[in-house]
């Protein structure tokens, strides 16, 4: 979007939603998408109402409230729309190579009524635990244009109000019974062109389920293997570390994570059970611990893993934008079907890092 032509682009984009609304309907998410855009991170409800000045476009506090909490339009026609949109803006074609990233983050609240908040370890600092909501992020990865999907609420057994429970791993790849709006993050994504995905997930992520899904659909798996992990060589068990010894490390430059880095990477082929055949690729860096990475793509040079693999760096800072520029750190809701409902994705989504 081209700040000199930003007041008809916005209008152009937000154009191609009419048909998915009701008028009113219409009016009201055009209010909260320029409300973010000019309220930032500060915007909410009821600043957004003060703030319209058009008499067309006013609305009781009420109106804008029901829209998130009742809503009669489609989040997923929503973000089938983006996502064409997406493919049109950057030209991608058949065959292009597309990421797809999986992360979670906290959301530290403090009122002890708002639902589906739990107790979670905070992973930034042991032995610390964190009052809050724990979210489920996804996004599209093409090039350096990443595209915000979906944010799935997750909460451990016997949350309050939060009906069934259903682990991560389980939310990435299966549907949600409780809310029905709520669909499957992996087979949700219908590409308006074919393309050649890799899903990115960190070892968390990593399971015999949710890879076995994955290749049913076509698609690869990139993610970090536990240190503790099993292999097999030509039948026999073997630990991770005592697999890839040094003399099959061979020296690496590589630019990851904004700096130019010099690793030891190597490469070995083993299976894993109910899995099959992996790649697994071993990377050393100076006076740090060995890390492990693997990859259903059998034929992948190792750099080109651990350059695929560092592209999950993006929903991070994604995650990051996200709670330090549009609020998403701070939103404040009285039931879980608004809570939902947050993660309207900016239209202004191809965000070049």
């Amino acid at each position: 979007m081209r700040l000199q032509n930003a007041k008809s682009d916005l209008q152009f984009i937000l154009s191609l939603f009419s048909d998915i609304f009701s008028r009113p309907s219409f009016k009201i998410f055009t209010c909260f998408v320029t409300g973010f855009i000019r309220l930032g991170k500060e915007a909410h409800t009821s600043s957004m109402v003060q703030s319209l000045s058009l008499p067309s476009l006013q609305r009781s506090l009420s109106s804008f409230t029901r829209f998130l909490s009742k809503n009669i339009w489609s989040v997923e026609e929503i973000t089938r729309i983006k996502l064409e949109h997406f493919f049109q803006t950057l030209h991608i074609k058949a065959h292009s190579v597309l990421f797809l990233l999986i992360d979670d983050t906290l959301v530290k609240k403090s009122g002890k009524e708002i639902p589906g908040c739990s107790w979670y370890r905070d992973p930034t600092q042991k032995r610390v635990r964190v009052f809050g909501h724990q979210w489920v992020l996804s996004a599209l990865l093409y090039r350096d244009f990443l595209f915000p999907l979906w944010a799935k609420l997750y909460h451990p057994k016997g949350t309050r109000g939060c009906g069934p429970f259903h682990t991560k791993i389980n939310m990435a790849n299966q549907p949600e019974a409780d809310p029905p709006l709520a669909e499957r993050m992996v087979q949700s994504l219908k590409l308006p062109t074919p393309c050649k995905l890799y899903l990115l997930v960190d070892s968390w992520y990593w399971s015999k389920e949710l890879v076995k899904f994955c290749r049913r659909k076509g698609y690869h798996v990139i993610s970090q293997l536990k240190s503790n992990s099993i292999l097999w060589i030509k039948g026999k068990k073997t630990k991770l570390q005592r697999l890839l010894s040094q003399s099959l490390y061979r020296e690496v430059s590589l630019h990851l994570y904004g700096k130019n880095r010099t690793l030891q990477v190597a490469k070995m082929i083993g299976e894993i059970q109910g899995i099959g055949k992996v790649a697994v690729v071993g990377v050393k860096e100076k006076r740090k611990k060995p890390v492990y990475l693997v990859s259903t793509h059998l034929y992948l040079s190792p750099i080109d893993v651990v350059k695929y693999y560092a592209k999950r760096w993006k929903i991070e800072q994604m995650i990051k934008d996200l709670k330090q520029r549009l609020g998403f750190g701070d939103y404040q809701v009285r039931s879980l079907q608004e809570n939902d409902h947050l993660f309207i994705q900016p239209l202004r989504c191809i965000n070049r890092g």
